[in-house]
């Protein structure tokens, strides 16, 4: 409930703002982030657990828009699903320096394949340089028993032919 009412609120904020310069973002990206990962069933450690994550993708100015894609790991040591490995589709509108994105795709290890989807905001402050802050959420349910993680987590990415951009 609470996670479908903060994509509403989200979707008419973003619809509501004009958007400009995609161009910023349009290109190749490297990111490393730290994220703090919630999962169920909890594990004998613990169900909660800080873990490092890399991401690497390319975005493409459409217009008013950006279209992304990219691929992630996320090692969540002792969690119910272990390393997490996956691909994402990306929706960003960008705004000057600020770009509020979606994102959908797939992730994989233990349990097995699921959904995996997010809402993130990003921050450029160099050419070539952003900071991003995203949250995360995939879940599959095996044999009666459900797998969850919630991870919110925040990276630094690299920009690989941005310095044209500036």
């Amino acid at each position: 409930m609470k996670k479908s009412t903060m994509a509403i609120a989200l979707a008419a904020a973003l619809l509501s703002m004009t958007a400009a310069q995609a161009s910023e973002f349009d290109s190749a990206y490297l990111d490393g982030k730290i994220g703090y990962n919630r999962n169920s069933p909890a594990t004998q450690s613990t169900p909660k657990r800080i873990y490092p994550g890399i991401e690497a993708g390319w975005g493409w100015d459409m217009g008013e828009v950006m279209l992304g894609v990219d691929g992630f790991v996320d090692w969540h040591t002792k969690s119910a699903t272990g390393r997490d490995y996956g691909a994402d589709v990306k929706l960003g509108f960008p705004m000057n320096k600020f770009m509020p994105y979606a994102k959908l795709g797939v992730t994989g290890s233990a349990p097995g394949t699921r959904v995996h989807d997010g809402l993130g905001i990003e921050y450029k402050f160099a050419p070539q340089w952003s900071v991003v802050g995203e949250y995360t959420s995939d879940s599959k349910t095996v044999n009666s028993q459900k797998y969850k993680n919630n991870n919110i987590s925040v990276g630094v990415n690299y920009y690989f032919d941005a310095a044209q951009y500036f």
